[in-house]
């Protein structure tokens, strides 16, 4: 698949303008403003491409080159200033700045320039993109998302539907409250959400939930004080015991007499599946809930092979980002207990063990730490329909929607009503792993 491409200016109006004029010829984009949050991106999405305005406060493009350099020594990157003087030439030549353009822009040179390291989507790519941000099989009645979700990943149809039906409440509300299973990715999509209410790349304050309500509306105005921070906040809390606190705290700083209306209150909630009915009956339609990643394979996939872009361009060892078939079977195969955070850890050591050449089945078993075998290519759909047959169980029990009812929402015949039908539903995602 194409890979994307990361555009820094302090002017917002020129970085969407090199954001819109990338977008047009098909290439996929992201935008900040700011050099740490480009910074803070870098660390989390593989980037084929850096595209950095020179002249900034704080931090001017030689130091966030310099700074980028440290992640990724070989990653391709491009100064777009006005005049520089020979001192400011010499010293990003010396941190091996891969081009320097002027403004203003020749666009026919940026475009050819910019091809040289970067590809553009291709129409079956388009089609996949547009396939995956609204799932073919089940039909949402909420408001899709604005935009593809850059941090967070929602290739699966439970992915998507999960984001769809949160963001019809995150984009006006003013709280919501997500399930999160251990090592969960409910952090991405608040970052996803923040820049969807018009945040830009601003940083997402994170706290924990105050012992006293009156510290907490504090704390929050003052994190709100601080112009160049999100207006959408996380807040973490220990258990359900906590969610009548939360509710209070949202209803106490909804009656702010300034600025209250365009913040939003993201609450995290440390569950698991099980406690899924119950979490709903205490937050009603605020509460939404994170799919785990054993039932969410192509988003595992996504995950590792962006965990093994980017370990594997911090270490120089192109060949390392790639997956054997085997090892690519296994890690759809795995359950996953510590979810997202697992993957995450789990691929930069498999990185880490793999020297130069793709991962083997071998070196993912070495890091997970013990042997699971091979899993032949004809299992992968049985394990796959065996994982959509426990979410299927486990909605049932979430929504307290018959499985007649269910089995309309994922546009089936509703015809049968028991459990086994649920059980028995065709494969509603790609059983072929994501390309590795």
């Amino acid at each position: 698949m194409a890979g994307r491409i990361l555009v820094l200016d302090d002017e917002e109006n020129y970085a969407e303008m090199l954001q819109d004029l990338l977008r047009e010829h098909g290439y996929r984009v992201d935008m900040a403003t700011r050099p740490e949050r480009a910074i803070a991106q870098l660390e989390e999405i593989p980037y084929d491409l850096v595209i950095s305005d020179y002249k900034m406060p704080v931090m001017d493009g030689a130091d966030f080159l310099k700074k980028s350099r440290e992640l990724y020594p070989h990653l391709p990157f491009i100064l777009v200033s006005g005049l520089m003087n020979t001192p400011e030439l010499v010293k990003v030549a010396n941190m091996s700045v891969t081009l320097v353009l002027e403004k203003p822009l020749d666009t026919r040179q940026f475009l050819e320039e910019v091809a040289r390291f970067s590809s553009p989507l291709t129409d079956e790519e388009r089609e996949q993109l547009a396939m995956e941000g609204q799932d073919a099989q089940i039909q949402v009645n909420t408001p899709s998302y604005p935009a593809e979700p850059c941090f967070f990943s929602a290739h699966n149809f439970l992915a998507a539907r999960f984001l769809q039906s949160l963001w019809s409440v995150a984009h006006s509300g003013h709280e919501v409250f997500i399930l999160e299973p251990p090592g969960g990715d409910a952090e991405l999509v608040i970052k996803d959400v923040s820049n969807w209410r018009g945040n830009a790349d601003m940083p997402v304050a994170e706290l924990s939930l105050p012992e006293d309500l009156n510290d907490g509306v504090r704390q929050i105005r003052s994190l709100l004080s601080d112009s160049n921070k999100s207006r959408v906040l996380s807040l973490r809390l220990n258990s359900f015991l906590e969610l009548k606190k939360a509710r209070k705290l949202s209803q106490q700083f909804a009656n702010e007499p300034e600025g209250a209306a365009s913040v939003l209150l993201v609450y995290i909630v440390p569950g698991t599946s099980e406690q899924a009915f119950e979490f709903k009956k205490l937050t009603g339609e605020s509460g939404f809930v994170l799919p785990g990643m054993r039932f969410r394979p192509s988003d595992t996939a996504a995950y590792a092979r962006r965990f093994a872009r980017i370990a594997a361009d911090r270490s120089g060892k192109g060949r390392c980002a790639e997956f054997s078939v085997p090892a690519a079977y296994a890690l759809l195969a795995h359950e996953w207990p510590e979810n997202y955070k697992q993957i995450r850890e789990l691929i930069y050591a498999t990185v880490e063990l793999s020297g130069d050449a793709p991962i083997s089945l071998e070196v993912f078993e070495q890091a997970l730490g013990y042997e699971i075998g091979s899993v032949p290519a004809t299992a992968l759909p049985t394990l796959l329909k065996a994982q959509q047959g426990r979410f299927l169980k486990d909605y049932l029990e979430e929504s307290g929607l018959s499985p007649a009812e269910i089995l309309k929402e994922l546009d089936l015949d509703p015809a049968t009503q028991g459990i086994t039908d649920l059980e028995a539903v065709p494969l509603l995602f790609d059983a072929e792993p994501h390309k590795f």
